[in-house]
């Protein structure tokens, strides 16, 4: 009998794919965050991949929550996956607002504690992305 319910109520496992896709969107965000703090010229230009990076991550963001309102039984609660993406997603929009802002203030030049900031930043995704692929 688990072989039919299987067949009518199969588990979708294609999520983690799609955890593993933002975690590597939010690392990709905040190395080009890095890229642009340490070559500070043309900074507008690197805001706008930030900002490619950025709207990546709100489509993987939408493609989990479509697939989440589709599935029926998911490889664990429905809240859980709600949140974590909800996490990563928040990740990818604050490296963007954090981009964003120094053309918005219109930053000449950037101070060294910042620049190791954001490495550690780049370092902290790396773990996320690492940590999501063992899931």
């Amino acid at each position: 009998m688990p072989g039919l319910l299987q067949r009518f109520m199969p588990r979708e496992e294609g999520f983690y794919a799609l955890f593993v896709k933002q975690a590597d969107n939010i690392h990709r965000g905040s190395q080009a965050l890095l890229d642009m703090l340490t070559h500070y010229t043309g900074v507008p230009e690197q805001v706008q991949i930030v900002k490619a990076i950025e709207h990546d991550g709100d489509e993987i963001t939408h493609n989990i929550f479509t697939k989440l309102n589709q599935t029926f039984i998911t490889p664990f609660d429905r809240e859980d996956i709600h949140e974590l993406t909800s996490q990563l997603d928040d990740v990818i929009d604050l490296v963007d607002a954090a981009a964003s802002r120094f053309v918005l203030y219109r930053v000449d030049s950037v101070r060294p504690g910042t620049v190791e900031l954001v490495k550690i930043l780049v370092a902290a995704t790396s773990e996320v992305a690492a940590a999501v692929r063992a899931l």
